[in-house]
């Protein structure tokens, strides 16, 4: 091999260095940073997107903690007080209380491999750290802004509602001139005849997660790139050039007839259009009498058998101490509950 032949590597000599640089910088850094960072913004959506859908889910589960569910402009409000009473008593819970169980059970407190349990105090409110995993590669801290929700409760567009809007404009005057009747006469029956159902059971919630951009390395503001012959102060903040940090995610669930209720909302609607506690007053009791007396007499009275009251509304008779189902006997064919 000749001399000339020699001096192009010479002149070559530091080029694989410079390449490995560049490469570095523009390769390397784009696998060990941005392929994470993105791995990680993608971790967060999904889980806006599934807290979201349980915000949605849980509307129906616990009802506004106002009369919003009241439609009718009478005061239901008894019917959906919290009590001590075993299925006596309406789920209800503010946004504000909804947001906080959202919160810990989805963005706080969930660390890796770390199990925690539901529990009731997730209402009163929002503890425990973020998510280890949602730090940012370059700055090491939380990437974890805030969380916005907002739900729309709204009436289903349903001809069935403009049916029963138009017999409230008929049957309102009614039942009002039959509630002060029953009041004058003993009775506690107010809304007979009213159409008090909750009508708005369309929810609708947006759930907006931010990112908290002035943990990125440069505070979201710079720009990764070599301007005036210096780097500029990060991949990070890069990102945020055409985007702002937040996930939107909307949800929507229908609930018409089947939301939570209580026991004695039931009641007190079965009770509107099955009058049987109209007729529970002294006034009608005297009449009882007096028909019972003029039949014969009390034992052998089929009017003194008339009884009315509260309806039941339990699916089959059970004791009251026990809460089981009652026994069943049989006679000549015929099944009674003991």
């Amino acid at each position: 091999m000749t001399r000339s032949a020699l001096i192009p590597a010479k002149r070559n000599a530091g080029q694989a260095m410079t390449e490995f640089v560049v490469s570095v910088a523009f390769i390397f850094m784009v696998l060990f940073v941005v392929v994470p960072l993105f791995g990680k913004i993608i971790d967060m959506k999904m889980t806006n997107l599934q807290a979201s859908r349980y915000a949605a889910w849980e509307r129906t589960v616990w009802l506004q903690s106002n009369n919003a569910w009241n439609d009718s402009g009478t005061d239901n409000s008894g019917d959906f007080v919290i009590s001590s009473d075993e299925f006596e008593s309406v789920a209800v819970r503010s946004d504000d209380d909804l947001l906080n169980t959202l919160q810990n059970r989805f963005y706080n407190g969930q660390g890796r491999g770390e199990i925690r349990p539901i529990d009731s105090s997730d209402a009163l409110g929002v503890s425990g750290d973020t998510s280890p995993v949602w730090t940012y590669p370059q700055s090491k801290r939380s990437m974890f802004g805030d969380v916005q929700l907002e739900i729309a409760e709204e009436e289903t567009d349903s001809i069935a509602y403009d049916v029963i809007d138009a017999l409230k404009s008929v049957t309102n005057p009614v039942a009002s001139a039959l509630g002060t009747l029953t009041s004058a006469l003993g009775g506690s029956n107010e809304d007979l005849l009213s159409f008090d159902y909750n009508l708005k059971g369309y929810y609708s919630p947006t759930l907006t997660t931010s990112l908290n951009t002035a943990n990125a390395k440069g505070g979201g503001n710079g720009e990764w790139d070599r301007t005036g012959g210096n780097w500029g102060s990060g991949i990070e903040d890069a990102i945020f050039q055409r985007w702002d940090g937040e996930f939107v995610s909307n949800s929507a669930i229908l609930a018409d007839g089947w939301n939570a209720q209580s026991v004695g909302y039931y009641k007190d609607r079965v009770d509107n259009y099955v009058p049987s506690t109209v007729f529970d007053n002294a006034l009608f009791d005297a009449i009882i009498d007096i028909l019972s007396c003029l039949e014969g007499c009390f034992a052998n009275s089929a009017i003194d058998k008339l009884d009315f009251g509260d309806i039941e509304v339990n699916p089959m008779p059970f004791d009251e101490d026990s809460g089981a189902p009652l026994d069943i006997s049989e006679d000549g064919g015929f099944y009674y509950y003991d």
